[in-house]
């Protein structure tokens, strides 16, 4: 049997270099082409088996066939083993996925002040092996190696500062017959780091007739510690004001808060219709987009409201370009239709100064 060692796995890796022949030499065994043996045999041994040597035609091609596949079997059992040594680095809950995209945020920026000061230290263009790279490729200087999260923290300020992206969640209790009429109970607020910027229960306006307690997580104990209404809706109304608002179906937060806000200051990832897609035209579950989108689970039992509200926030980013961008022609036509306004305004005023003046 033939073992693997750490510089079998490295060299398995070696493909990550950005080296289009790496990724050829590392799928030449399943190429089905005689000329790739000798490319992968100097990373790993092919295992042949003993009577292979001694058979001709259909039977050596089976057994070598066989032979690959067995090779094949063994490569990725290396490659599990590595990764298991290593650890999974994918996010297992939001708070991790922050940390990871704070982390690649981080990295390309790093890269990007690299060749940034190549190019100012007057490299040639054919010497930039990454010219023609993405951002995101371009090779960080040799003796620097890819930052790990404790390495690229935000700073304190900008992490908690409000900026200009927040997502908000409302849990609500029911209130009349059976609890039908639905009923502000908390609020959360976070940033565009997922920082939190608010997170207070709510005192009722009306007696509650159903705390929703398996799906609210709320109890009477804490609205009883809960603060007014009408100073959370005026901190929120004025925490939102000309900012950008993100939610999953956001529309019943705005309606229990009783406050509205600019459509095209709005991003509901319910109304995404790239998100409906997954979801075969239908509004999908934030639970579902979740699971989909980030590889994690939300919602399994009581809801939290800062725990969806930090979901949603990293749903958006996930495709916060392609959102904007398709957000841009909506937003040149209301410019333009302020500017006529002001130019009419401007005209009429001029008109009225004329007429007074005769």
């Amino acid at each position: 049997d033939t073992e693997f060692n750490d510089d079998d796995v490295a060299d398995l890796y070696a493909w990550d270099s950005g080296n289009d022949d790496d990724v050829a030499d590392l799928y030449a065994w399943d190429s089905g082409n005689d000329d790739d043996e000798s490319t992968t045999q100097s990373t790993v041994k092919p295992v042949q088996s003993a009577s292979s040597e001694c058979l001709d035609g259909e039977d050596a091609e089976k057994a070598a066939a066989a032979a690959e596949r067995q090779r094949a079997m063994r490569l990725a059992m290396a490659v599990a083993d590595d990764n298991e040594r290593r650890g999974n680095d994918i996010p297992r809950d939001e708070n991790d996925w922050f940390a990871k995209l704070d982390e690649d945020t981080a990295f390309e920026r790093a890269s990007a002040n690299h060749q940034r000061k190549r190019k100012q230290a007057g490299a040639k263009e054919s010497d930039d092996e990454d010219g023609d790279l993405p951002v995101d490729l371009v090779k960080a200087p040799s003796n620097s190696r890819r930052p790990s999260a404790s390495d690229t923290k935000l700073s304190k300020e900008k992490r908690e500062a409000i900026g200009k992206y927040l997502a908000i969640d409302c849990e609500m209790v029911g209130a009349g017959f059976k609890g039908s009429r639905s009923m502000l109970a908390r609020v959360s607020i976070v940033n565009y780091y997922g920082h939190v910027i608010l997170d207070t229960y709510v005192q009722p306006l009306e007696p509650v007739t159903d705390y929703r307690t398996w799906v609210s997580g709320i109890r009477k104990a804490d609205l009883a510690r809960g603060r007014p209404f009408k100073e959370v809706q005026e901190e929120v109304a004025a925490l939102v004001k000309d900012r950008v608002l993100v939610g999953h179906a956001i529309k019943h937060d705005l309606a229990a808060l009783m406050i509205s806000h600019p459509p095209l200051l709005i991003r509901d990832t319910s109304r995404y219709p790239e998100f409906k897609k997954l979801n075969k035209g239908a509004v999908p579950a934030l639970r579902k987009l979740a699971a989909t989108l980030l590889s994690i689970t939300i919602q399994e039992g009581e809801h939290s409201s800062v725990t969806d509200a930090k979901t949603t926030m990293l749903i958006y980013r996930k495709v916060k370009d392609e959102w904007e961008l398709m957000l841009a022609p909506k937003r040149y036509k209301v410019e333009i239709k302020k500017a006529k306004s002001k130019e009419r305004f401007a005209q009429l005023r001029k008109e009225i100064h004329e007429q007074q003046s005769q």
